[in-house]
């Protein structure tokens, strides 16, 4: 196992702060990691100490964590899963024992799993909280797996001193998995506007005689990215349009196939992933969320921010809490094409309501500030480490 630390440049912190450590997978290019790294960067430095301990350090964020960060890996060499999680475990209770933090949060299910069964173990001195990012239930394997898992999760994640979630349905089902509310507070991820406002350039494309559409997230099954192709086709018999597809991951062959089977590749463009994606959303027409399940869709706000107009499937969950129920923004059903071809075309045709909508969206994005989210973060932390 190594443990190396960074040479990140450590400064002064003050005596009185309050130690933090948290823990992920890495900083790759993902919503929670995203959120992560702003809460990070933005914690009062007079009042908390921030540490981030990675299980492989690596990641397109790495470059966007503050310098003031100490930074630890927690690589253990690869024997299976079992053997990488035992010596994560014991790599945690060795760095714990190093920096002494006064409370420990960590992120993402496969992370807060080595946490817990860590604190299990060892018995930290110090309040562990996790940060569960998508809905369990949904996200975790086949019907056959889910279940085994399911009963897992609830076993375990009833060992936390806390859990954070990032929606409302989140806290929900947790709550019907046994998890007591009390322990259970709902934090949506933070936005930084700034970096986003500084990052986005107005000029709209070539295509602009198009209509044109994007989606952002990792090429994964959760995002139904074919849903979204078949909608396409259905829209490019009646518009000239174009579909910008941002993100990497693991069905990407699988959906340029689908795309040469519609007849699509004058149409779509995979993009890969894109360190600025802003820009993108803001040059697009209408920006769109085809997903069967989210943790709460950071995209969704991004779009809202620039001032792209949204339209998302009503899925579990995120899209109907951060629209309000179709205030800011147009709701369809999950897995309906005709649906979604019909509510795009009608916002496309409505020039006053897609203004409306890039209004309202502005408005709305402030509600998900660094601003506004970071001392929800910080009120939790100090009273978890004074209880």
């Amino acid at each position: 196992m190594t443990m190396g630390i960074s040479t990140h440049p450590a400064l002064t912190f003050m005596p009185s702060n309050k130690r933090i450590l948290f823990v992920a997978p890495n900083l790759g290019g993902g919503g929670a990691e995203r959120a992560l790294v702003n809460i990070i960067n933005h914690l009062d430095r007079t009042r908390f100490e921030p540490h981030l301990a990675l299980f492989q350090k690596e990641g397109v964020f790495l470059t966007s964590l503050a310098n003031d960060v100490p930074l630890y890996e927690l690589q253990p060499t690869d024997y299976g899963v079992l053997h990488r999680n035992w010596t994560r475990i014991r790599a945690i209770n060795t760095l714990y024992q190093k920096i002494r933090p006064a409370l420990i949060m960590s992120v993402l299910w496969q992370v807060n799993s080595v946490i817990l069964m860590a604190d299990k173990l060892y018995s930290f001195k110090c309040p562990v909280l996790i940060n569960e990012q998508n809905a369990p239930a949904s996200s975790r394997g086949t019907d056959s797996r889910r279940k085994q898992t399911r009963q897992f999760t609830r076993w375990l994640y009833q060992q936390a001193d806390h859990i954070v979630v990032i929606s409302k349905g989140i806290a929900t089902e947790l709550a019907h998995e046994g998890i007591a509310s009390s322990k259970i507070t709902v934090i949506n991820n933070p936005l930084d506007l700034t970096t986003l406002s500084e990052n986005i350039t107005e000029e709209r494309s070539s295509l602009q005689k198009r209509l044109t559409l994007v989606a952002v997230g990792r090429l994964a099954k959760q995002k139904n990215y074919p849903l979204l192709l078949e909608t396409v086709a259905k829209l490019h018999q009646r518009y000239p349009l174009h579909l910008w597809i941002l993100g990497e991951g693991p069905e990407k062959a699988r959906l340029t196939h689908l795309v040469e089977v519609l007849g699509l590749q004058e149409v779509v463009s995979f993009l890969g992933f894109q360190d600025n994606p802003w820009s993108y959303i803001k040059q697009a027409d209408i920006f769109v969320l085809s997903s069967d399940y989210e943790g709460f869709g950071n995209v969704v706000i991004e779009a809202l921010a620039v001032g792209t107009p949204v339209i998302a499937t009503d899925c579990p969950y995120g899209p109907n809490e951060i629209l309000v129920g179709g205030q800011y923004g147009i709701l369809v059903p999950p897995g309906d094409a005709s649906a979604m071809a019909t509510a795009i075309q009608s916002l496309f045709d409505d020039h006053a309501k897609r203004k409306k909508f890039q209004k309202m969206g502005s408005i709305r994005a402030k509600d998900f500030s660094v601003d506004k989210i970071v001392p929800q973060y910080e009120n939790l932390f100090l009273e978890l480490i004074n209880n």
